[in-house]
């Protein structure tokens, strides 16, 4: 596999790029890009981020919804689901979707596939494709794998040059998340900095407990309406990304994630993905399991430096017919 030193440049080398502060200021740029506005009806995965419903409320454009596996497949047959104007194909945790209920359900509607890649940067399927760059507009975060503050990006593919992209915004920083900053700073102290990261995320979350008797931030429903952020990406953006080597970093996740299946297995933990694809560079080790399971996941997170969450903050209108597969995973994250 070839190193990140040329992954920006394949990145762009088949089409065009736009970077942001956040995906979500991607996904309103791919938005606007397929004609979406007032009255148009997007199809989103019902497990899913309730903030990715933010860009549909700002253009105006109403949701509907296709029912998700167990698997993290689409769970119905694309002949039944609702018609739209664009469809999202979710990689769940860095793991490739099958794009072959998409281009089924785009062949009968004409609906533009929207590929959501934020877990997925440096991923690829089977046959060595980038994750992200496989439907033709494709986005990505990649704050959630590479330590920084924050960036997100839109991937247009040359194929659709009629597209008339924004002007890219500039690299200022003033879009930047205040709370990711503090993190990033603080595991940048020579030393101690990791060690002075672990106190203060702990010392927040005893306190969120303390107040709400939760160690996860308190449920915001403003998130599927606003975004808080500007849209202006990071000052070190283009730096971060060049500086990245995929081999290993790729490396590395793959054998986080075996060790994980290896301690999952002795812990009794049921992973979501039962193999791990050759390209594939793992956003995370998501599993199934009862309260003992996440205790000890927690802990062995907890001494290799990786942070133990939930998965997702389900939008609120799907939250109280959730089936329980929705509810009941759990991540070892990989970013380090």
């Amino acid at each position: 596999m070839s190193t990140t030193k040329s992954w920006p440049s394949t990145f762009s080398a088949h089409g065009q790029v736009r970077y942001y502060s956040l995906a979500r200021y991607a996904m309103i740029e791919a938005l606007s890009l397929a004609g979406v506005g007032n009255g148009s009806c997007v199809l989103l995965p019902e497990f899913l981020c309730r903030d990715m419903l933010a860009p549909l409320h700002l253009l105006g454009a109403r949701v509907c919804w296709y029912p998700v596996a167990s698997n993290l497949q689409a769970a119905t047959n694309p002949a039944d689901w609702p018609k739209a104007d664009v469809v999202l194909a979710v990689n769940y945790f860095g793991f490739p979707q099958d794009l072959e209920s998409f281009r089924i359900y785009e062949a009968r509607t004409g609906a533009l596939i929207i590929e959501d890649n934020a877990h997925g940067y440096l991923s690829r399927d089977q046959t060595g494709n980038l994750l992200g760059c496989r439907t033709g507009l494709g986005l990505f975060s990649f704050r959630k794998t590479l330590r920084i503050p924050d960036g997100g990006a839109l991937w247009v593919d040359e194929s659709f040059s009629n597209f008339k992209l924004s002007p890219q915004l500039p690299f200022d920083g003033i879009g930047i998340n205040p709370a990711q900053l503090i993190k990033a700073r603080l595991r940048a102290l020579p030393v101690f900095g990791e060690l002075v990261y672990r106190l203060a995320i702990n010392t927040v979350r005893r306190l969120r407990k303390l107040q709400a008797e939760s160690e996860s931030p308190l449920v915001n429903t403003d998130t599927e309406n606003i975004i808080h952020e500007l849209p202006n990406p990071w000052v070190g953006l283009l730096p971060a990304i060049g500086n990245c080597d995929e081999f290993i970093e790729v490396g590395r996740r793959r054998v986080a994630y075996a060790q994980c299946v290896k301690v999952g297995e002795r812990f009794g933990a049921l992973p979501v993905f039962l193999n791990l694809p050759e390209h594939c560079a793992p956003y995370a080790y998501a599993f199934r399991g009862g309260a003992s399971v996440q205790d000890n996941m927690r802990r062995y997170a907890k001494a290799h430096g990786f942070d133990f969450v939930s998965w997702p903050d389900l939008p609120v209108e799907i939250i109280h017919r959730a089936p329980e597969h929705y509810k009941n995973i759990f991540l070892v994250n990989f970013l380090w």
